[in-house]
């Protein structure tokens, strides 16, 4: 297989696993059990070493059991933080899978690259909700389980029989990570909420409208749905603690709408000044620099025109006496970016801009980001079997822990395997957690609670 763009160190293959199961396995390394087959590049501190496995024992979250009811971005990645940092994560879909498998161009659907980054390392169950008997197996689960993930519409859970009620009285230490648009006890409960709904209800497009001073626009991520997840993994520890000290659990709401507004700096300056941002709270360094591109330079105008100016004689203020201050602001933000054009190169920009005690940054693109020079440095990217024979490369968790001050421990926060295909842990998981003899999983099968769907596979 050639190397992988980016990844010139890789060097790992696919191969079938025992049981037949598709696995990515290293060049000389021994399949153990299904929780360690993975790729994972190497530690920060030595790009030369050759891959890191990494045993689950060895991560701060090794022995927590999540269960995840949840889907698309929000709750799943969730799942995914704590799946890389050691927890055991089995994801329950229903037959027509989880959403996100379908977003994804017609040869992709099933296994996306959304459903890859936000499943890598879980394990996963197919079970029909609505069928006879699957409440009492979902609760069986509950009762192996630390933590239950879930991001219905409020009502879904209490009335598919596995609300927090359920839950509390079938296992009193689980901790409940609710997930939801609104809030369960708001006007706006049952209204629907993906990203883009939030981003809207939040404020937060109208507010980048104005920031730029143009049309409304998506923004081009699903910011409500990442935050959310940090939102709720900060609580869900939180909780985890408070279980552990006094032997009860708790359940914790995390509203994407309250997320949204509780992360986004700029409330701030609403709240201070209802009527909007004034010129001198104008924060939108952008410069247009001709051939090294455009440049952000963190401060108002004012500021970074006070530093720049008095540092580099260069930069003259072009505005004439008594110009008001719209026109001063145009025109000053003009001499400024003609005075980065004239720049030899973005190295020296760079450097003299820093110089006048500025922070700044190059706008790169996402590929630049994570294929240039600093990104391959940071080791970013992970490759992980995408299940159709291939490789997908998904981004690794930012987080690092060190052993000292020299030496990254690359098994505390790792991918630790591919996503699953729908239904395809149904046996092992319910063997392990249940201890449920292989006649009692087929009589599960045969009365329509339990589905395994092969369709991704192809």
């Amino acid at each position: 297989m050639p190397a992988l763009r980016g990844l010139p160190q890789f060097a790992g293959k696919i191969k079938k696993n025992h049981d037949g199961r598709h696995g990515t396995a290293l060049l000389g390394s021994s399949y153990s059990s299904p929780r360690r087959l993975y790729i994972q590049p190497p530690g920060i501190h030595s790009p030369k070493e050759g891959f890191v496995t990494a045993e689950p024992t060895q991560a701060p979250l090794a022995g927590v059991r999540v269960l995840e009811l949840s889907r698309v971005i929000a709750g799943p990645y969730l799942g995914r933080l704590l799946s890389d940092l050691g927890a055991e994560v089995v994801k329950i879909e229903p037959p027509e899978g989880d959403q996100s498998r379908q977003i994804a161009p017609k040869w992709d659907r099933g296994m996306s690259g959304t459903f890859i980054s936000m499943n890598a390392g879980k394990r996963g169950l197919c079970l029909d909700f609505k069928a006879e008997g699957a409440k009492d197996l979902v609760l069986d689960l509950v009762r192996q389980a630390d933590v239950i993930i879930e991001n219905f519409r409020p009502g879904v859970a209490d009335r598919l029989g596995f609300g927090w009620s359920a839950i509390h009285s079938a296992h009193p230490r689980a901790v409940l990570i609710s997930i939801n648009g609104f809030g369960h006890d708001s006007s706006l409960r049952d209204r629907r909420a993906y990203a883009q709904i939030i981003h809207a209800a939040s404020g937060v497009l109208h507010d980048q409208a104005d920031y730029v001073e143009g049309p409304v626009q998506h923004l081009a991520q699903a910011y409500a749905d990442t935050t959310t997840a940090l939102h709720a993994g900060i609580a869900l520890l939180a909780a985890l603690r408070e279980a552990e000290a006094t032997g009860r659990g708790r359940h914790v709401e995390v509203a994407m709408y309250d997320s949204v507004l509780s992360t986004y700096s700029e409330t701030v300056k609403v709240l201070r000044e209802p009527s909007g941002r004034g010129l001198d709270d104008d924060t939108n360094g952008l410069f247009h620099a001709g051939p090294h591109g455009d440049i952000v330079v963190a401060g108002t105008l004012q500021h970074i025109w006070a530093l720049l100016s008095r540092c580099f004689s260069a930069i003259e203020d072009p505005s004439p006496p008594g110009a008001d201050i719209p026109t001063k602001a145009r025109l000053r933000k003009a001499a400024i970016s003609d005075w980065m054009i004239e720049h030899a190169s973005l190295d020296d920009l760079i450097r003299h801009i820093e110089e006048a005690g500025l922070a700044c940054s190059p706008v790169e693109s996402l590929t630049e980001a994570l294929r240039g020079p600093f990104g391959s440095e940071r080791q970013l990217l992970v490759p992980v079997d995408d299940r159709k024979g291939g490789i997908r490369e998904i981004v690794r968790s930012p987080a690092r822990f060190f052993a000292n001050e020299s030496k990254a421990d690359d098994g505390a926060c790792a991918v630790r395997g591919p996503a699953p295909l729908p239904g395809e842990h149904n046996e092992d998981v319910l063997a392990e957690w249940l201890g449920l003899t292989p006649d009692q999983i087929e009589e599960w099968r045969q009365r329509g609670v339990l589905k395994v769907d092969t369709s991704a596979k192809s």
